[in-house]
């Protein structure tokens, strides 16, 4: 109730309705409480950081939840771009798509050895990814052509993100 009840305080801003925001702010405290559990290696101490817990940024539940609804609604803006799997010419890889890469590697690894706080790691690192990326390229401009390659990648980042997250039981919701 208490990481709930923070969680409205940080969204005192926003224009939803309370009803909206309550449901909202349930789904982020219970992937907040989910995370700071999981995030712990097995045979570790459970060490719960109140304040890190209801973070938008860093290393917590909701900046995962986060970076995957602000890809979401890229991806809402660009109706009238259609992704493309095909890489444009001259593309340079980008650190996003090398991240992208490892998820079933990570996946099958987490789960061999019973360890979901390496599918936590790999979350963090991938958001972190597509935060530089998104911070540093414009990925809806239909006079580009890397546009639909741009949108291909975010739509994979939203993808994994939200499986990656399923698998720890941790909702996204549909706005924040």
């Amino acid at each position: 109730d208490e990481v709930e009840q923070a969680i409205i305080e940080k969204m005192t801003d926003r224009e939803i309705s309370p009803e909206e925001k309550k449901e909202i702010a349930e789904i982020i405290a219970i992937g907040a409480l989910k995370y700071s559990i999981l995030r712990q290696s097995i045979g570790k101490d459970i060490v719960f950081d109140f304040e890190t817990s209801v973070s938008f940024e860093g290393d917590s539940g909701p900046y995962l939840q986060y970076a995957t609804v602000r890809a979401r609604s890229i991806l809402k803006k660009a109706r009238d771009i259609v992704p493309s799997e095909t890489v444009p010419h001259n593309w340079q890889t980008t650190p996003l798509e090398r991240m992208i890469e490892r998820y079933p590697h990570v996946v099958a690894r987490a789960g061999e050895e019973y360890a979901p706080h390496y599918i936590v790691t790999y979350l963090v690192e991938l958001a972190g990814a597509f935060n530089a990326f998104y911070a540093s390229t414009k990925i809806i401009d239909s006079s580009d052509t890397a546009s639909p390659y741009k949108l291909a990648l975010t739509q994979s980042f939203a993808n994994i993100m939200t499986f990656g997250l399923a698998l720890l039981g941790i909702k996204v919701p549909d706005s924040m």
